[in-house]
């Protein structure tokens, strides 16, 4: 995928231009520079339609993701909406701060400009979002919205597979193909299980050799040699099945049938995929895999799939957990995986292979894609809490969170919307980064 092509658009009124308005400009674009996107840069300061028409050809023909409309000074209210329309690409409007005042005339008025072009874009419909200060203030907040607009971008192209569809009765896997291939671009894969395993059942000598030491790591393995093995081979014919389809995400139907069907439990496999940089969801949610590619884009760590258990409403915590499926990755410092039998399969302590380890504390955020109830759009869930030091407190993989808000309340809004048992938990605070994302998407959100 090609970085984010970003139209700079340097806006004034000849009725404001000086000698210091080109210095600023040039300024901006060494700022810019340090970036981790492309810019296409107008290059000019421009005052009028007809300048913007050369420019918006320019910006059309190199095909940008974003403009954004720096307003130097004010602007006329024309150039903005209409490049906007014609690109249909989102805006991000850049003020900068009032220079001093000492009583002569207005030196700027940057902010009005935005305020202005913000009600044309408002009025038609189309998407922007205000960056407000200086070149050096500015910059973070511009890599940030960048990010969100480059990981909308990615998804346009993402490709899940769906292993053997979705467990049994659990209608919160569910999702709609052609609804979720219209609003984020992704598209699904189908995959037997039976290729799968007919697959895994090719990994021999040294290919099985070097998938064991990617499943074992530096995890503790208390699982059988036959185990290990079986779970290697597995994850050689994931990654061989990932190239085939080119998939970035998958799901998977690990139960009730698959260790019926190859022996071994497939838990701690899906784990060491999401460790190896293509995110799996259990019991083929693939809207959980959507989730998951997205948080991975926005926080460039791997995501933790996963169950809410249990709160306790004194604390304000509630405990984050699932069955072994975890990637190594988020294992809490000082701690060492263990490789095991799983704790659910055939009652328990009979199968490999599930993982076990407390995850990591530090800022987190919570998510959840799904559709509305109406089945018309989707909305968004996101949030904020604090990890906290857990310990191994049952089989798997548990994390406790502290909320922002009563642990109660906020599980009694869980429940009263109807959302998901599913959900997946990025380390970081990205709440501001999932607003900007709902926002350009039109996702309902709902912030806890």
């Amino acid at each position: 995928m090609s970085k984010l092509k970003v139209g700079y658009l340097s806006l004034v009124k000849g009725s404001w231009i000086n000698d210091r308005l080109e210095g600023q400009r040039q300024q901006t674009l060494k700022a810019l520079a340090k970036l981790d996107v492309e810019i296409v840069d107008c290059g000019l300061l421009i005052q009028s339609e007809v300048e913007a028409d050369a420019v918006y050809r320019k910006f059309a023909a190199a095909r940008v993701d974003v403009i954004l409309a720096h307003f130097i000074t004010f602007s006329l209210g024309s150039i903005v909406p209409g490049m906007a329309v014609k690109l249909r690409k989102p805006v991000i409007f850049w003020s900068e701060p009032e220079p001093p005042m000492t009583g002569g005339r207005i030196a700027a008025n940057s902010f009005c400009a935005t305020n202005m072009n913000a009600h044309a874009l408002w009025k038609m419909g189309l998407k922007y979002n205000l960056v407000y200060g200086t070149v050096k203030t500015a910059l973070p907040e511009l890599a940030q919205q960048f990010k969100v607009i480059n990981c909308i971008k990615r998804l346009q192209y993402v490709r899940i597979g769906s292993l053997g569809g979705r467990v049994p009765g659990f209608y919160t896997s569910d999702f709609n193909e052609l609804a979720m291939r219209e609003k984020f671009g992704a598209e699904v894969e189908g995959v037997t299980l039976l290729e799968l395993v007919n697959v895994a059942e090719t990994i021999k000598g040294k290919e099985l050799a070097d998938a064991v030491k990617q499943v074992k790591g530096k995890s503790k393995c208390l699982v059988s040699a036959d185990e290990l093995n079986k779970g290697a081979a597995l994850f050689a014919a994931f990654r061989k099945l990932t190239v085939k389809y080119r998939l970035d995400a998958w799901t998977a139907r690990c139960w009730p049938e698959f260790s019926e069907i190859y022996g071994i439990g497939i838990c701690h496999i899906l784990g060491c995929m999401t460790n190896s940089g293509i995110p799996v969801a259990c019991e083929g949610d693939v809207y959980g895999a959507l989730a998951m590619l997205t948080v991975k884009d926005l926080t460039g760590s791997d995501a933790f799939f996963c169950d809410l258990i249990s709160f306790d409403q004194q604390g304000d915590t509630g405990l984050f957990w699932h069955c072994g499926a975890a990637p190594v990755s988020l294992c809490k410092p000082g701690c060492t995986p263990e490789l095991r039998k799983h704790s659910i399969i055939d009652g328990g302590g009979k199968k490999g292979i599930a993982v076990e380890f407390p995850l990591k504390p530090g800022p987190v955020t919570v998510i959840r894609i799904g559709d509305t109830r109406d089945g018309k759009g989707y909305r968004l869930l996101s949030i904020s809490g604090e990890a906290v030091e857990t310990e191994q407190l049952l089989h798997g993989t548990p994390l406790s969170v502290r909320f922002k808000r009563p642990a109660a309340e906020l599980v009694e809004k869980l429940v009263d919307s109807g959302f998901e048992h599913h959900y997946v938990l990025c380390h970081g605070d990205i709440a501001k980064e999932l607003r900007q994302f709902a926002r350009q998407l039109d996702l309902e959100l709902i912030e806890l």
